[in-house]
């Protein structure tokens, strides 16, 4: 897919910007990216409010996560995740990865961390805003693993592992992790290079995104119970809220592809804009939001007909979203610009821009933001 290898491209390339800027672009305390401080950000609107919580957002071009507040948008701390210290500087790290993902059940964060083939687990209620190394425990798993999603009952956390994407037959897979005991219990090969798994909301299925279609699975079983191919080299999966309908990104054709959870086939297709990454219905399960980073734009569609009624332009290349648990607000990620965009759920109107990497004025390499995990419990320090 010609996203994935712009990406893969990219993460060589910001290590090696990194590395060359570390003096210019970087503080050099313990390796860590610069920032202006803790709790800093470069908004666009003068004053930004949200509900009380917080969003952890994964920034590909280094293994990491920035804890957000929603109340106000401020940056709380950038932490680094899965990183072994550089031989003879132990006060040193490596930042090189590419698209990675993060989890939300409880207070616990699953980070899909690609750079090493791991994820990493975190007590979010133990962060500390003083220390970017949080305390973690890392599960090995299968090769670059660039998306994972808890089930909605928090037992079992499901990772889409692309593999090296060099050939045809080159490894790739899921990989199931028993949250009991933070251990991969299946493993289950899949071409197609896998980049994105969704539950149903009663969790007895799984959907996973490939280049060749969308495989479905039975969670209890973990064997695949169907396969939905022809949707335009899927990417994002989303479904609503009853469990009855599922939506697939097509990036090769541009639509949104509407599929019957009870039929597993197609039912319509709606068009949007440029290469849609990914998608995401809104908690009443009226609206279905879809980020289409070629056109930088946000297409909104009315549930009941179909049909985009409206169109939100977001520069930067909008490509991943997120609601915060009202409802109230969508956060979208946009990959070129490094920042995070806040829209109003309601009006459709930005109530905030977000730049990852605090007010340094050359932040974009490091902090392109590939997975938005949000939730109404805040995180310490803010």
């Amino acid at each position: 897919m010609a996203r994935n290898l712009r990406y893969g491209i990219t993460a060589v390339v910001t290590a090696g910007v990194l590395a060359a800027a570390a003096v210019s672009a970087t503080s050099l305390a313990g390796g860590h990216p610069a920032r202006a401080g803790a709790g800093s950000a470069h908004l666009a609107a003068s004053t930004c409010s949200g509900p009380a919580g917080a969003a952890y957002v994964a920034d590909a071009g280094w293994d990491g996560f920035s804890a957000i507040n929603t109340a106000n948008c401020a940056i709380i701390q950038t932490y680094n995740v899965g990183d072994t210290a550089v031989p003879n500087d132990p006060g040193d790290y490596n930042y090189s990865s590419t698209d990675e993902a993060v989890a939300l059940h409880g207070s616990t964060l699953y980070f899909a961390n690609a750079g090493n083939s791991t994820v990493a687990v975190i007590d979010t209620a133990t962060l500390d805003p003083s220390n970017y190394n949080p305390d973690e425990k890392l599960i090995n798993v299968g090769l670059f693993p660039e998306d994972l999603a808890v089930s909605p009952d928090g037992s079992q956390v499901w990772v889409a592992e692309t593999g090296p994407q060099t050939s045809a037959s080159a490894p790739s897979g899921v990989s199931v992790i028993s949250t009991a005991t933070d251990a991969v219990t299946d493993r289950l090969p899949l071409s197609g290079a896998p980049s994105q798994i969704t539950f149903a909301p009663s969790g007895q299925r799984a959907y996973v995104a490939t280049s060749e279609g969308v495989w479905i699975f039975d969670t209890g079983t973990a064997r695949p119970v169907g396969e939905i191919r022809g949707l335009g080299d899927p990417r994002g999966i989303a479904v609503s809220p009853d469990g009855r309908t599922v939506y697939v990104t097509g990036t090769e054709s541009d639509l949104v592809y509407v599929i019957s959870a009870a039929t597993d086939r197609v039912t319509g297709t709606i068009k949007v804009g440029d290469m849609p990454w990914q998608d995401a219905v809104s908690p009443d399960g009226k609206t279905v939001y879809v980020a289409n980073p070629d056109s930088d734009t946000v297409s909104v569609i009315d549930a009941a007909s179909d049909a985009v009624t409206s169109t939100i332009t977001v520069p930067g290349d909008p490509e991943t979203l997120g609601f915060t648990p009202d409802g109230s607000q969508l956060w979208v990620g946009q990959g070129a610009a490094a920042k995070v965009t806040v829209l109003d759920a309601a009006t459709g109107t930005t109530a905030s821009a977000i730049n990852l990497g605090g007010d340094v004025a050359q932040s974009a390499d490091g902090y392109e933001p590939t997975g938005i995990a949000l939730t109404a419990t805040s995180t310490p320090g803010s």
